[in-house]
């Protein structure tokens, strides 16, 4: 199949996924589609993926233990100074552990053009039949918010997806999945690569609202995410890592009040 219209450069940060990239069955997705490029960023060495896979099929093997928005940077600036990007094309931001039918993304960066939309999301869920929704558009947070979620309190910024039946705005979505125009991931720089993990979706959405782009959530396009959440037990590094996005997200957006 072709995608006549804009390309589709597809971002994978992989700290040893390569079994979970492999099983997702998105490398041999790309090969059938003819303007969509895979970059697969290992961050950590001795990946065994096949560098010589497919001419729409990248690896790159150096600059490791980064973060997740320093890897995610990486990618995009190879796509631009190697795989000639331009800045009507797409930028996709997707996790190693989401399923997704590339089809679906397609049909996501078309609509996007005909609606010039700058930046989206879509509906992910938990499991194969799609039915368990993954709690990943929310509204943004304020410290509280952070907080009273550690003590075990529900989570208020939680969107309810089943009450979402067509497509709307909404503050920002995980970065398991998102989607951006080439020029406007360009004009916000990237992710602020000062998180060196978490919050970092949360601050590039807030800063892209703030340039005045909303995020779009398509409720109708889906993919699978089979989370694989680290442990954020207390003094754990992830827990560390939390805190620290946490704070820092909350002093750049004025949110601890």
């Amino acid at each position: 199949m072709e995608n006549n219209h804009s390309k589709i450069f597809i971002s994978i940060v992989s700290h040893g996924h390569d079994d979970m990239i492999r099983e997702s069955g998105i490398l041999e997705q790309v090969k059938n589609y003819k303007d969509v490029y895979l970059v697969v960023k290992n961050n950590k060495m001795h990946s065994s993926l096949n560098e010589n896979d497919s001419e729409c099929i990248y690896f790159i093997n150096e600059h490791f233990n980064r973060g997740f928005g320093d890897n995610n940077n990486i990618v995009f600036n190879f796509c631009k100074n190697h795989l000639n990007m331009k800045e009507e094309d797409y930028f996709i931001v997707l996790n190693p552990d989401v399923l997704i039918d590339l089809n679906d993304v397609i049909k996501l960066c078309d609509s996007m053009r005909q609606n010039n939309e700058k930046a989206a999301t879509i509906n992910l869920y938990k499991d194969d039949l799609k039915t368990v929704y993954d709690n990943s558009i929310r509204h943004f947070p304020k410290f509280k918010d952070f907080f009273l979620s550690y003590l075990g309190f529900k989570n208020k910024t939680i969107i309810e997806k089943s009450a979402v039946n067509n497509k709307c705005i909404v503050d920002w979505a995980a970065g398991s999945f998102l989607a951006f125009r080439a020029d406007h991931y360009a004009r916000l720089g990237g992710f602020d690569e000062s998180f060196f993990m978490y919050c970092e979706d949360i601050d590039i959405c807030f800063r892209s609202k703030a340039e005045g782009v909303a995020l779009v959530y398509y409720p109708t396009i889906s993919a699978v995410h089979k989370a694989q959440h680290a442990n954020r037990s207390l003094f754990s590094k992830h827990f560390v890592w939390h805190v620290k996005s946490i704070i820092k997200y909350c002093a750049k957006t004025k949110a601890f009040f």
